[in-house]
């Protein structure tokens, strides 16, 4: 593998200190050894074994973790559509998602659930380097009640779909332990609702205690994570009690709910998936009409759940991007609108809102001594951007700006010219 040099950059470098100037990333292998002005090409190396790639102030940054993943969620309308199409074309979808996604900065994501072991299928092809994509946290079927929103076949119709429905403590640990056989680094339950589901809506709660606690135990005796679909206050406060580790949404949370999230923020992480709830509000009359999307409250909803995490992140909570993107009206590929939501909707700085892509996605990914910050040592998933996310964030959600892309040394995009060095002169 040669070795790169990132010259003469502005480098965001992901732990929220402030950009410099004028700064040199050196590559060699598959991790970063020096950063500096005026970097120095190692005297061992041949010219034609250095790529230099000139920047002219471009951004330097590390690459962004997608932090609520459905990559067989495929241009749905509906929830039955997950659950109905073929398993063979979900894993052609799958795939093209996964190249999708790290073509569009993000490095690195972590899984909010799939159909059947898809993911840890592509998970494993992407390791073994058969397959372009993301470093990758596998999950499985999601784990949910009866009667919750994704039950949505008539009871008469037997379909093993997105979901697989679990109801007690045994049946949840049976349920878990199975997942886990198959290879998946985490399990989703849903413990609330989910308000375009009738009959399960948000603010309900679906899951006691006892089950989630019994997932909980079941994971952590392996070494793996329980992540949760949770709007409702109460189902907020049993996945703290029963130490989960991911809580994805957090919507309607009180304000015993806030202190709970709070006094547990060194050891879980909220994912709100705003997107979701934007996007649905933008498109979602086209599809459904107006009357439909009015009657599930997301407007509202988006209200509280934008003061919620306004509250959380000034408190200190780890919030992280993830939009349940794989909906006609949520596709793929527009990962980076998080990072705008976090900025202009919920208060961020745009510095947090990139600490929150990078440095707390490392730590999401447990990775954090080798993703998440350029910094020496680490493992070189970096982006370039032909501009300055902290002056305009939605810069990172225009594809044609993300100039380079590596992960792990490797180019996965290199829209630059390459140099080499020739008797002290780069040509």
């Amino acid at each position: 593998m040669k070795a790169k040099l990132l010259r003469n950059g502005l480098l965001i470098d992901g732990t929220g200190q402030e950009e410099k100037l004028g700064m040199d990333v050196l590559i060699e292998g598959n991790r970063i050894t020096a950063i500096g002005p005026h970097l120095d090409i190692p005297s061992q190396y041949q010219p034609h074994e250095v790529d230099i790639i000139e920047l002219n102030g471009k951004t330097i940054m590390p690459g962004m973790t997608e932090a609520h993943t459905h990559l067989t969620w495929q241009d749905s309308l509906y929830i039955q559509d997950i659950d109905f199409k073929p398993i063979e074309e979900t894993m052609v979808g799958a795939i093209k998602n996964a190249e999708t996604m790290i073509k569009s900065g993000f490095t690195s994501c972590v899984s909010a659930a799939a159909r059947g072991r898809v993911d840890i299928a592509i998970r494993d092809a992407i390791n073994r380097g058969q397959l372009i994509g993301p470093r990758m946290l596998a999950n499985g079927a999601e784990v949910s009640a009866t009667g919750s929103f994704v039950d949505v076949q008539p009871s008469h119709v037997s379909v093993h779909g997105l979901a697989i429905l679990a109801d007690g403590e045994d049946a949840v640990r049976r349920t878990v332990r199975s997942l886990f056989k198959e290879g998946a680094d985490l399990v989703k339950l849903n413990v609330s609702g989910e308000s375009l589901t009738a009959h399960a809506r948000g603010e309900m709660t679906l899951y006691t205690y006892k089950e989630v606690r019994a997932a909980v135990e079941e994971a952590h005796a392996r070494g793996k994570r329980v992540y949760t679909h949770a709007r409702s206050s109460d189902s907020v406060k049993i996945c703290v009690e029963a130490e989960v580790d991911i809580i994805g949404h957090a919507d309607f949370i009180d304000d015993e709910a806030f202190e709970m999230l709070v006094h547990n923020k060194d050891r879980l992480f909220v994912v709100p998936a705003l997107n979701w709830l934007v996007s649905t509000l933008e498109h979602g009359a086209k599809y459904f009409g107006q009357e439909a999307i009015d009657a599930t409250g997301y407007k509202e909803g988006l209200e509280i759940a934008l003061r919620n995490m306004n509250r959380l992140y000034k408190a200190g909570v780890r919030i992280l991007p993830g939009g349940d993107y794989g909906f006609k009206w949520c596709p793929h590929g527009e990962y980076a609108r998080d990072l705008e939501h976090f900025v202009k909707l919920v208060g961020m700085t745009p510095m947090d809102a990139i600490v929150s892509a990078t440095k707390y996605g490392s730590q999401i990914m447990e990775m954090e001594d080798e993703l998440g910050t350029i910094e020496v040592g680490k493992l070189a998933d970096i982006l370039v951007v032909d501009g300055n996310p902290l002056d305009d964030i939605t810069v990172l959600q225009d594809h044609s700006k993300l100039k380079v892309i590596l992960k792990d040394g490797e180019y996965i995009v290199n829209l630059l010219d390459v140099a080499h060095q020739v008797e002290n002169a780069v040509v």
